[in-house]
């Protein structure tokens, strides 16, 4: 393979979850020491956003079990009050729930009720952007991570290669940054820098990207780096996870086979602080019990067995993890026993170091908005908290707009 061609077609895939014309500006930026945190947080904590793809249904999560009007507009899929587990003598989890109920009792678990936005938008789409970027007013190239990221290290430092990852195929929008790349990755075993189909040419990639010379180019300086990443970047990565072990049963299933994933990405020496997993299929139009049950089980097993793993390494007061999905759904079922889009939801806070308990009102079943629950909090007063007290930095920055804190950190 000529070396044009092989550069021309491997650059491609050298970025890793960023692009090369926002890389390709690095290389005018002078080299910048790494900024101190903030005063209110602790430079080892981490955060973990699970995203729970599709709508997740919030009365069938956290159920008003003690409301009459809850079983009378959905006759069909309405969880019996026996079955419920009581948080208080109102409301309960589902009984999928039962590992995030142990967790819940322990003290770890915030209930953030009635979560939306004005004028909610219910377009699967269109609301995660929303959701994923922070500002639904108007649409944003880069996400609230992404930013939260830019902010942390400014053009022209050298974050650590795997400071924010994203499990998973690909990298959602919260965590597009304007100059730090981070990387999305399926699987261990697979993650690594496309080289080439036959050893020849994967010698040939790092003999072209070791060899490179610094000083030739700025560019080729900067090309020549973030190809050296990506191609040693699965070998380093799978070198320091192999010193972790995880100390907990995780379920066999792919969600939990993620958390087990980021506790060690979490505990090695890899030393991720922000990772992105996902849960998806939660949009239930027909036949929702069965389904949302299912998935309802592996997010509560696995984030059990997560902070289980965690407490044995002595981590869990260091890991929060904040749940999300784009909307909520509808408060009567519709004709296929399923609910359709909907508005203001409940989210989960969970780790050793967040105030358990439940934050807000339980949403009203009758004083609704064309059928659809009122939010009564901004989505973006949980990110303003997690930002200023977890991640000890001004959030207005990165929100641009200054949102009222949460007390569950």
């Amino acid at each position: 393979m000529k070396r044009s061609t092989f550069v021309s077609s491997a650059l491609s895939v050298a970025f890793l979850g960023g692009n090369a014309s926002v890389a390709l500006a690095q290389v005018a930026g002078a080299s910048a020491p790494l900024p101190s945190f903030g005063a209110n947080g602790d430079p080892d904590n981490v955060l973990v956003v699970v995203q729970m793809g599709g709508g997740n249904d919030g009365l069938n999560t956290v159920v008003p079990f003690a409301d009459d009007n809850y079983h009378r507009v959905r006759p069909g899929i309405a969880l019996a009050p026996a079955s419920v587990l009581k948080l208080n003598d109102r409301i309960g989890f589902n009984p999928a729930l039962k590992g995030l109920a142990a967790l819940y009792h322990e003290g770890s678990v915030a209930v953030v009720q009635g979560v939306g936005y004005p004028n909610p938008n219910r377009s699967h789409f269109e609301a995660t952007q929303i959701w994923e970027t922070a500002s639904p007013e108007r649409p944003q190239q880069y996400g609230w991570l992404g930013r939260y990221l830019d902010r942390r290290f400014p053009a022209g430092s050298k974050p650590p290669l795997f400071e924010a990852v994203s499990l998973g195929d690909t990298l959602p929008a919260a965590l597009v940054a304007s100059h730090v790349e981070v990387p999305a990755i399926g699987t261990l075993g697979a993650f690594g820098y496309n080289a080439g189909r036959n050893l020849a040419e994967k010698q040939s990639a790092g003999v072209l990207y070791d060899g490179a010379k610094a000083g030739q180019s700025p560019y080729l300086t900067m090309i020549a780096q973030t190809a050296r990443d990506a191609y040693h970047g699965g070998d380093t990565l799978r070198a320091q996870t192999a010193t972790f072990t995880n100390k907990a049963a995780y379920p066999n299933n792919g969600f939990a086979q993620q958390l087990a994933l980021a506790a060690r990405l979490i505990g090695s020496s890899v030393g991720s602080k922000i990772v992105f997993v996902s849960l998806g299929s939660f949009d239930t139009h027909a036949g929702q019990r069965a389904q949302q049950d299912r998935l309802l089980g592996y997010l509560g097993d696995g984030l059990q067995a997560f902070y289980a793993d965690l407490a044995a390494h002595g981590l869990d007061r260091k890991v929060m993890t904040l749940t999300f999905s784009e909307f909520g759904r509808r408060v009567a079922q519709n004709a296929s026993n399923g609910t359709d889009h909907g508005t203001a939801m409940p989210l989960f806070v969970i780790g050793g170091g967040v105030k358990g308990g439940i934050y807000g009102e339980h949403p009203s079943l009758t004083d609704l908005d064309r059928g659809d629950l009122k939010f009564s909090t901004d989505f973006r007063s949980v990110y303003a908290t997690v930002i200023s007290r977890w991640l000890g930095r001004d959030p207005s920055a990165v929100l641009g707009g200054a949102y009222p804190a949460i007390a569950f950190v």
